[in-house]
Order: C-alpha cells, then structure tokens, then sequence
C-alpha cells in the first residue's frame, strides 16, 4: 500500500516544498516584534480580552506571554502552562492518528465507509476515508446530522451514527469541499474499531506522548483546577453568567459525546502546541513521505488565496513571505484557538483566549504580520458588543442614550445592527438598579427595531419593574400587536400576564 497514491490521486493539492529547498533568507522576527506585540496584548487585556501568545522561530520562543484571567475568582493569571480549549485543532490529531493507522497498514486512506460500518446507505458507502479527512465527503453538519453542540446532553455513538448515515448528502462525494465536523466524528469511530483502543487513549498513545504533549487530552489526564483556563462568554453582561466554567466540571462525570469527539474539544496548553510543531518538525511520527502526505492540501478551500485543505490544516502560500504556511482555528463562542506554522522555516505562532468574540478570533494573524512586517501595527482590538455599550453606560447618564449608536460604530468600526445587544443590557440593568438606564436602552432599541415584537415586551418588563404602569401597558400592547402569525409567539405569555397582574387584559 502506497499513501502516496492517495496524494495523486487527488484533483487539487498544495504540496509544500522539502525543508531542503528552503528559501535563503529564512523568516526572522522584524524589528520591535516582541513591543508591538505586548502592547497589542496589553491594549485588548484593558478592553477585556484574555488569553496567551506564543511565537517560535526554529526552536528558540521569542515570545510568549499570558494576559488576563484564567480564573477571575481566583485571580489565577494565565501563562504558557494554562489549559485551553482548542476546538478544531483536535481535527489535526485525529487526521494524524488516521495517517499512523495508515503507515502501519492497518487502514488504507482510499477505503470507503462500508468497508467500517454495515448497512451504510448507498449515497455513503463510497466515501472514502481521504474524503472524511479533506472536508470533501458531502456529509454536512447542516442537514440534520450534525444537531446541537458539545454542550447538549451526551449523545452515544450508535445514536449519532444513524441519525448521521440518515440524513442527505449536501455534495456528491469528492465534489466540492464543505467543512464537516461530522465526519470527523466518523473517523474517531474508524479510530477505534480499527484500533481496538478508545480515541483518547489510542491518541494518546500513538500522536500526544511521542510528541511530548504532556497536558493535551480530554479525559485522561489528572489536572487540577487551577490548571484550566474558565470561559467567559462575551454575550451578557452579568459576571456571573458570563462564567461558563471549565470542562473539568463536565467530563468528571460523563464520557465526550460523540458530537465532539474526534472533531473538536481538546485542551491543550500553548506550551504542548510548540511541543506539537517540534515534533512534526523534526520527524517524530511521521517518515518522509508520511509527513509529505501530511503536509499537502487537496480539496480547494478558497480558490482566491490558493488555499487548500489536508489532514486537519488549511495550506496555502503564506502571506508577505510566500513560505508556505499551515494554519488553523477552533472555538466554541467562549475559547478560540489558532494555530499558524511555517513548516520551511520552522515558524510557530499560537493564540489562545478563554472569552473570544469577533475581533479576538483574528489576533494570532495579526501577530504573524507583526513578526514579518516591520512597519505593521494593528489596529486595536474593540471591547466586545456588550462591553462597548457597558463603557458608554459608565461614562454617560440616560439623556444621552441617544449616542449609544455613534459610540458604538466609532469603537467597533460596524453599526449597531443586533437586536440582541440593546436588549440584554437594558434589561440586565434594569434588574440591577439602573431602571433609567435600562428603560432608555430598550427604548432605543424599540426606535431602531420597531417592528420586533419581543422587545416591546422588553420594554414593557423594564416599565412593570419600575412601577411604570401606563408606559408598561402601552409597550406590552404594543408587543402583542406584533405577535407573529406564522409561529408560536415568544413573548405573549409574559406580556399577557403582565397585563393581567397591572388590572387590565389584551385588548
């Protein structure tokens, strides 16, 4: 059996260059890297932002350092050391536990599925294992087999495989790529029939020690909590809520449902992610035409940047540079994770948050400019939605809430087009004292929105709160009056019975 006939075989590929045709003038950090990258760090940490960077350049870290909180509660900092989630990045180690499988004959990348599963229905029984792997399977997350997220209730793997195998084919296999965690999922089974081990421990015996990665896994390991980073979710402003733990208070107690494993939910340290490089960059799990095939992009990703995806990797022609670069990111709407090697150059930039929201995702690209580009200095990354309408709230009484919408586009570069954000405020700071306060928002959010329904609801909660009956009834009526016809109303109940207890009914 030859890996490499799978490699041409395939339509599209990417193959980076032998580390012996490196370029002359490998890359090196550009002048004031480390102060530009600091005070980037530094600016978001002021803004709110947390999390940990760590750049190397063929084998020696020129920078690394933690900003914020692992543990507000705590006051645990965050440092090279601190467990995150990575997300997508665990595809990377599935992909490379599949190629082991592979090198040692025990699997042949071109297999289709009904060589691993019985009664596979006839649009899937061709798809082959390279076609799980490179996102070009047709199997899709967004046609009823792929539901819910890792925070839903334990589901097994019989249950997710028929309901997986059930549902249609959004491509013909081969087609076209289409980013399925799903199949992933369906490789962590192959994993572990083929195996005869569960995924974890099959995983970590073949990929996480022989790459020295000492605090990557998902349930093996026995950290403590001051180890693991807490995610914070940006989308309310509560503290309290905003805390949704760690997954030590979760996978203590049941095993990984199978609508993660394999595809996402690893924790892994910045440290153990350089030690991941490292080993791949010095040849220790893969031979020579293992790690080639490991390192080449099949099916197109973005036809713009030629950018292809491989084993768990977006690959294309690095930016500025040329170099070829390997990159990928994970998150969940609380952590985010990037990853970006420049394998010809032995290059490693990691970044990793435990409270992500837009602005965040995009920071370990802007190091990585920063390292080449002396002359680049980002921009500043903006508070999140909630906490740029929170400052203006600090700074500014009621009168002016009005300028809510300028502040807002002048600190985050976009309009105020979320109903959402408005919403939660004003009624998180009505329930905290500030009923001026959270009576002007959802005012506003009323002028701005006024065909919605569930914020005159809002409103009227935020007027019943303060003992405003009259301006109460009026939103709540005018609430109902915009009940959807086509769907249950998510608000009617709340504001008919509020009515009810003001002494008066729907009229």
């Amino acid at each position: 059996m030859s890996l490499i006939k799978t490699v041409l075989a395939s339509s599209a590929l990417f193959i980076l260059p032998q580390a012996a045709q490196a370029q002359e003038a490998p890359i090196q950090p550009a002048p004031g890297f480390a102060e530009r990258v600091d005070s980037y760090f530094t600016a978001a940490e002021a803004n709110g932002v947390y999390g940990v960077v760590h750049v190397s350049v063929r084998g020696e870290t020129v920078f690394e350092q933690g900003y914020g909180w692992a543990d507000e509660d705590a006051e645990i900092g965050i440092d090279g050391d601190t467990l995150f989630d990575i997300g997508s990045l665990t595809k990377q180690f599935t992909a490379a536990a599949m190629l082991i499988l592979a090198e040692r004959g025990a699997l042949d990348l071109s297999d289709p599925l009904s060589t691993y599963f019985e009664n596979v229905p006839a649009d899937k029984a061709d798809i082959t294992l390279h076609q799980l792997i490179t996102h070009s399977s047709g199997l899709s997350d967004e046609t009823g087999g792929f539901e819910g997220s890792d925070r839903d209730p334990y589901i097994g793997r019989e249950d997710f495989l028929a309901t997986l195998f059930a549902s249609p084919l959004n491509n013909a296999p081969g087609e076209t790529y289409e980013y399925s965690n799903a199949g992933y999922t369906v490789l962590a089974a192959v994993i572990e029939d083929v195996s005869g081990q569960d995924y974890e421990s099959f995983l970590r015996e073949v990929v996480l020690d022989p790459a020295g990665m000492e605090n990557t896994g998902y349930r093996l390991h026995d950290w403590t909590r001051e180890q693991v980073a807490t995610g914070y979710y940006w989308g309310t402003p509560d503290r309290d809520r905003a805390n949704v733990g760690t997954f030590l208070t979760r996978w203590q107690d049941e095993p990984v449902s199978w609508r993660l494993l394999g595809n996402g939910g690893l924790s892994s340290t910045a440290n153990d992610m350089e030690r991941w490089h490292r080993a791949l960059a010095d040849g220790v799990l893969f031979s020579g035409d293992a790690l080639e095939t490991y390192q080449t992009g099949y099916s197109v990703f973005s036809e713009a940047h030629s950018a292809y995806y491989g084993f768990g990797w977006i690959v294309r022609p690095g930016p500025v540079t040329g170099t070829p670069l390997m990159s990928h990111s994970g998150g969940n709407g609380v952590f985010i994770a990037t990853i970006q090697r420049y394998p010809q150059d032995d290059v490693l930039i990691v970044h990793m948050s435990n409270n992500s929201y837009d602005a965040v995702e995009s920071m370990g690209s802007r190091v990585r400019r920063m390292l080449t580009e002396e002359d680049y200095t980002p921009e500043p990354v903006p508070p999140s939605a909630i906490e740029t309408v929170m400052q203006f709230v600090q700074a500014h009484t009621p009168q002016d809430a009005a300028a809510v919408t300028s502040h807002y586009e002048a600190v985050r570069g976009e309009a105020l087009e979320s109903r959402v954000i408005l919403n939660r405020v004003g009624l998180y700071l009505t329930s905290h004292d500030e009923a001026d306060w959270g009576i002007a928002l959802l005012q506003l959010n009323t002028e701005l929105f006024p065909g919605d329904g569930n914020l005159y609801d809002s409103l009227g909660e935020a007027y019943f709160l303060a003992g405003q009956y009259d301006p109460a009834r009026a939103a709540f009526q005018r609430s109902l009056e915009l009940a959807p016809e086509d769907r249950p109303c998510g608000w009617c109940e709340n504001a008919q019975d509020r009515m009810a207890e003001m002494g008066t009914g729907a009229q």
